[in-house]
């Protein structure tokens, strides 16, 4: 999965206290996008959703996926959920 990024902690993504993955790559391009570094689908960084879940694993926060676009990533995006929710209480 392309990710530009994972955020801990965040306060402003959602209810209460969450962790972030904020996915890589979006053709939206809307104006007045407050992400539009996360646009270029060849961005940030390449991971497994494996390394992705080890990341959070420790963690008690809830979490929320924000963009760039997630459904451009639909395959990756539905693995990464879906092991979220067998692996953890979240």
């Amino acid at each position: 999965m392309r990710i530009a990024g994972i955020v801990r902690d965040s306060v402003v993504d959602g209810v209460g206290v969450r962790d972030v993955i904020f996915v890589q790559g979006c053709s939206h391009h809307c104006q007045g996008c407050h992400n539009p570094t996360t646009w270029n689908p060849c961005g940030g960084e390449e991971r497994s959703i494996y390394s992705i879940l080890a990341e959070l694993k420790d963690s008690e926060n809830n979490i929320t996926i924000s963009g760039g676009e997630p459904l451009e990533q639909m395959e990756d995006l539905v693995n990464l959920v879906t092991n979220i929710s067998l692996h953890t209480d979240k």
